[in-house]
């Protein structure tokens, strides 16, 4: 069983949607020789068959974990459109506005994004194997309530 614990600073952070994206694979042999699949969240390719849906232009908060087992790397990349990444997220200043962070085994960050313009827009591990094996979804970016 995997889960996140959020700590937020005293002062708060400001309002958004936010989620939980946890990093994992599965080795379905049992033979701890590596993972058959990928996934966030739990099931592979979950979010491929139930888009994210979040609102145009609000602020959207990701706590991104890796707890990949076997694979010393993970990562995170997001077409489309940039965020401010805050490593660990214990600071309340970015230190990156990227489209792709790489996290080693156990690493988390939080990732704060607008979304400008409405429709799907895909996010995956950056690792082939990863992303063809269950890690990617999609962001269905909807005007406030509407598809």
């Amino acid at each position: 069983m995997y889960g996140t614990f959020i700590v937020d600073p005293k002062a708060g952070r400001p309002p958004a949607d936010e989620l939980v994206l946890v990093q994992h694979g599965y080795n379905t042999t049992f033979d701890g020789q590596g993972n058959q699949l990928y996934a966030v969240n739990g099931i592979p390719f979950v979010y491929m068959n139930d888009p994210i849906r979040v609102g145009r232009g609000k602020l959207v908060r990701i706590y991104l974990v890796n707890i990949l087992e076997y694979d010393p790397i993970n990562s995170f990349h997001l077409h489309g459109n940039f965020f401010d990444y805050y490593p660990t997220g214990t600071r309340l200043e970015p230190t990156e506005f990227t489209d792709t962070v790489i996290q080693g085994q156990g690493q988390r960050g939080i990732c704060e994004l607008r979304f400008p313009n409405r429709g799907q827009f895909m996010f995956h591990a950056h690792k082939t194997e990863f992303a063809d094996l269950g890690w990617m979804g999609f962001f269905d970016v909807v005007e406030d309530g509407m598809p």
